[in-house]
């Protein structure tokens, strides 16, 4: 089932826009990885690189903002002055919410793309391990889901993925082959139950011989014999 990642992270505004991306290749409709070029993934990796340093640049401004004005609360000489700063305070934890919300997505993201690129630019490597075939033909949001299991601190493990690939591929070859057995067996079993006659044994007829009847003579019609 694919997942409308905008929806699952709350993104709107304008970091819904420059993650268009991942609409149209985590979309309904399936895509593979040979889909995409190459260059198109390098473009959003450097899109999403500065987005989240973006985040990250407003999330400590952040911080820091609060940082100071629980400074200012400590100090505050009426019950007046706590309660406006306190909302301030509210308000910024709220943003600071929303900020690590997209910075998560945008870390979901990066990860994916870069993890797109290491199977790209690996793809021997992937043939080797005899998982090729299956990457080219596999949806891309399938692909997103290996990636996700098989990356440790910001790396894909390579050989990982193959390993768990290769599971994957032995067994949808295991099930095809339990499937051609049932249906082997139960051709065998129809011909084993089925009875085994000896065809009929077909009478010969002799041909019939016509035989000719001697001619009878006509007495009437024969002429007396010149004396």
């Amino acid at each position: 089932m694919r997942e409308d990642y905008h929806a699952v992270y709350g993104i709107t505004g304008d970091s819904n826009d420059k993650m268009g991306f991942f609409d149209s290749i985590l979309g309904k409709k399936k895509r593979t990885l040979a889909d995409i070029p190459t260059d198109e993934l390098n473009r959003e990796r450097i899109m999403m690189e500065q987005e989240q340093q973006k985040l990250e640049a407003e999330s400590t401004r952040l911080f820091r903002e609060e940082k100071t004005l629980r400074s200012e609360y400590a100090n505050a000489e009426s019950d007046l002055q706590k309660r406006s700063i306190a909302r301030k305070i509210q308000d910024i934890r709220c943003q600071l919410a929303g900020l690590e919300t997209r910075l998560t997505y945008c870390g979901k993201m990066l990860r994916s793309v870069n993890g797109f690129l290491a199977i790209k630019s690996n793809a021997d490597f992937f043939k080797r391990m005899g998982v090729g075939p299956l990457i080219a033909n596999m949806d891309i949001v399938e692909i997103e889901r290996y990636i996700a299991d098989t990356t440790v601190e910001g790396t894909l493990q390579q050989e990982k993925l193959a390993a768990m690939l290769q599971r994957l591929d032995g067994g949808a070859a295991m099930l095809q082959g339990i499937a051609d057995d049932r249906e082997l067996d139960a051709l065998m079993e129809e011909l084993d139950g089925a009875p085994t006659e000896a065809p009929a044994k077909q009478q010969t007829k002799q041909p019939v011989v016509a035989t000719e009847k001697p001619e009878k003579k006509d007495k009437r019609n024969e002429e007396p014999l010149p004396e």
